[in-house]
């Protein structure tokens, strides 16, 4: 499945005098099979552009186009989008409403008209993907859970769509240290096991622990798109856009700084930790205790 954005670009409140054009002229492909970063700073247009992808916002100019199919075409079914293509906004855990788990998660696909059996399958198989399958849904309350459980559950609705492209908005945002990290490694989980992500981040340490390609958005527009290593490469244009780059990355500038080549291309941890080793077994590390 691949979605495409054709010179998308949506202005806010047209004619008024709040106009403000938030994304322009965007032209991406997202593939199948791509684990997608949209980085940029606050008011680039990361956001936008994500709604556009599940058709959440129509473009004031250019087209969505889902295989081929333009969704914003009259006659088009915009269901098609909800099921193929699942939108996790930030902190998705406010959006809870029902009175256990297994409602909650079961919204979605009970708005398709699915038989009851069907239902209960997905929710089960849902909260599973997102490590929840223990979890009393029948009975629980979404509110008697951790914050990072509830993001789970917002998570595990969205999934109980069983859309192949899942788009999430900073999707570790104000969770605790292991919270976060859990949620990434589910994340990537489900990378693994098929789903193309879409994840808008300002965690340049994620992208590049977890994203197979990347976007930066700089004033409405995409100012940069490549493989996460060909984008930390430019960390002097990215500092001028307000963005930063990975910690390694410093790291390696640093020991460069010092006369220590040999980490200018890490971009990881565990490409620096080789690259350390190497220079320690090099003899370059020697006195350091």
């Amino acid at each position: 499945m691949q979605v495409t954005l054709e010179n998308v670009t949506h202005t806010y409140q047209p004619g008024s005098p709040f106009q403000a054009t938030a994304i322009q002229n965007v032209n991406l492909t997202i593939r199948d099979g791509d684990f997608l970063a949209l980085i940029g700073h606050t008011g680039s247009g990361k956001s936008t552009l994500a709604q556009h992808i599940n058709g959440l916002l129509k473009p004031t100019q250019g087209r969505v186009l889902l295989d081929g199919q333009d969704i914003h075409a009259k006659g088009y079914d915009k269901k098609e989008v909800r099921r193929k293509v699942g939108l996790v906004f930030q902190y998705p855990e406010h959006q809870l409403f029902e009175e256990t788990v297994a409602k909650d998660v079961a919204f979605g696909p009970k708005n398709l008209g699915l038989s009851q059996m069907e239902i209960d399958e997905r929710v089960k198989e849902a909260l599973a993907r997102v490590g929840l399958s223990e979890l009393d849904a029948e009975e629980k309350s979404p509110f008697e859970l951790s914050g990072g459980q509830m993001r789970r559950v917002a998570m595990a609705g969205v999934l109980a769509m069983r859309p192949q492209i899942l788009v999430l908005d900073e999707p570790a945002a104000g969770l605790d240290p292991q919270s976060r990290e859990d949620m990434l490694d589910m994340i990537a989980s489900l990378h693994r096991q098929g789903s193309t992500i879409v994840m808008v981040s300002h965690a340049m340490d994620d992208v590049a622990r977890y994203a197979t390609r990347a976007v930066v958005m700089d004033k409405g527009a995409v100012a940069m798109e490549g493989a996460p290593e060909e984008i930390f490469r430019h960390g002097e244009t990215l500092e001028k856009m307000g963005l930063d780059v990975p910690s390694v990355c410093k790291l390696g500038l640093q020991l460069k700084k010092m006369g220590l080549d040999g980490m200018e291309n890490c971009f990881r941890e565990e490409q620096a930790v080789s690259a350390i080793l190497a220079l320690w077994k090099g003899g370059k590390g020697h006195g350091a205790e």
